[in-house]
């Protein structure tokens, strides 16, 4: 009879309704369109490469119109003697024209360019890193709802079993069969199932809640995750630290910045002594001018042309004594960018080791669990069977029951650990990305 109750009670499977139910690609790529933080990273590069289109237009000419009207309280002149005053001006004066300046060389504009370049690398690092975070972590929930639902199974199958053993006592006890004191017995393993039970129900909810704000839905959209811990993980992975290795030095994005702060540390001394050099610059105006004591009397026939070209050579002379503090101190900011790049080398580096020792173990974890769980089984069987025949006590097989739902337990739980060391070890290297493309 208990080994058809514990059949039974294995095919237990916890029903539903669903509001959403995703697959690991779909909320990746729902994370991506919704989440604040890579919404805020895309539009910071958009804003960077703005930034660098204006930065890079800095030879175009500036081109101006000009309309003006002038009133003269004041008019300036001069007095001869026997003849009277001779006004030198008129009250109302009037142009209209163009003006044209064409940049010819400017040091400071050029080396500007190549920083507000630099600055668009940096964001777009910044945003694959950001990216990269955000599928981690709605790996992590997805995982963790599967998690969750594998423990939830666990618990509610003990709980089952435990019940369906507890009323199988009770029809031996009013048989005769069993003490009043094995009663007790299978009703307190059952009242003892019940409190995992709740607390597991419960871990559910709140891991589909996780996943819904990680995805960017919010905690009022429950979300059901489709697939299994056992699934083969969606990214190819390095089969050595040394193919690891090589894998993020072509895709991480921690690396790429790393190497862009120090091209901006130079691009920043570079700007910096651009201060000291000489600007060049030509210019021309296209003005008509005229004047009249009345404003009724401005026409057309009161202005002439004055049509005008010019090139200049601005050279910083005194400017350049406080320029020369601006340059030190681009020199420092170099020296702190190169430290900064410096130590996120290091940092990914140990990441990715880290992350590589982590799988490792998780690995052989979950090898040694399911071992584990095969034993347990193995084990519950005899118990059940022994028990039937009378050989052991309920107790006693009530820890085979203990003994293999925690193995079970132990198990769910490595294969989560096993699932996030691959996508740490996938975040390390740079290629989380889950668009279709693995690190071959």
């Amino acid at each position: 009879m208990i080994k058809t109750l514990l059949t039974l009670a294995l095919t237990v499977t916890v029903l539903s309704v669903p509001a959403m139910s995703l697959s690991l690609s779909e909320a990746v790529e729902i994370a991506l369109r919704n989440r604040g933080d890579v919404s805020a990273s895309r539009e910071s590069l958009e804003s960077a490469r703005w930034g660098a289109r204006t930065a890079s237009t800095w030879f175009l000419p500036q081109v101006n119109a000009v309309l003006a009207y002038t009133k003269n309280e004041d008019i300036s002149g001069f007095s001869i003697p026997g003849i009277g005053e001779i006004q030198t001006g008129t009250t109302y004066q009037s142009q209209y024209g163009l003006t044209a300046s064409v940049p010819i060389l400017v040091p400071q504009a050029v080396t500007g360019s190549s920083m507000a370049g630099i600055s668009r690398e940096l964001a777009e690092y910044d945003l694959a890193s950001t990216e990269i975070a955000a599928v981690q972590q709605v790996i992590a929930s997805f995982y963790g709802v599967l998690l969750s639902e594998m423990l939830l199974d666990v618990s509610t199958e003990a709980l089952n079993v435990a019940r369906e053993g507890y009323r199988l006592a009770e029809t031996r006890y009013e048989a005769g069969t069993i003490s009043r004191f094995e009663l007790l017995q299978n009703q307190v393993a059952y009242e003892n199932r019940k409190p995992d039970s709740i607390s597991a129900a419960t871990g559910l909810e709140n891991a589909c809640a996780a996943l819904a704000v990680a995805i960017g839905t919010g905690c009022d959209v429950p979300a059901v995750v489709e697939g299994d811990l056992t699934d083969p993980f969606p990214i190819t992975l390095p089969s050595t630290l040394d193919e690891a290795r090589g894998v993020m030095l072509a895709h991480s994005p921690g690396l790429f910045t790393a190497e862009a702060l120090r091209d901006m540390g130079d691009a920043g001394v570079r700007h910096a002594a651009a201060a000291f050099g000489p600007t060049v610059a030509f210019q021309t105006s296209l003005m008509y001018q005229g004047g009249a004591d009345e404003i009724e009397e401005i026409n057309s026939t009161i202005y002439s042309r004055n049509l005008t070209y010019s090139v200049s050579v601005s050279i910083p002379i005194v400017r350049g004594i406080t320029d020369y503090a601006g340059y030190r101190g681009a020199r420092a900011d170099r020296m702190a960018a190169n430290a900064r790049a410096a130590d996120l080398e290091r940092y990914s580096e140990l990441a990715l080791v880290q992350a590589w020792n982590r799988l490792a173990e998780a690995r052989q974890t979950v090898i040694a669990a399911s071992a584990t769980v095969e034993l347990a089984a193995e084990a519950l069987g005899i118990a059940v069977v022994s028990y039937e025949a009378g050989l052991i006590t309920r107790l006693e097989m009530d820890q085979a029951f203990l003994a293999h739902t925690q193995a079970r337990t132990n198990y769910a739980s490595a294969l989560y650990g096993m699932k996030t060391a691959e996508a740490g070890l996938a975040a390390a290297m740079g290629i989380l990305t889950l668009d279709g493309e693995d690190s071959e």
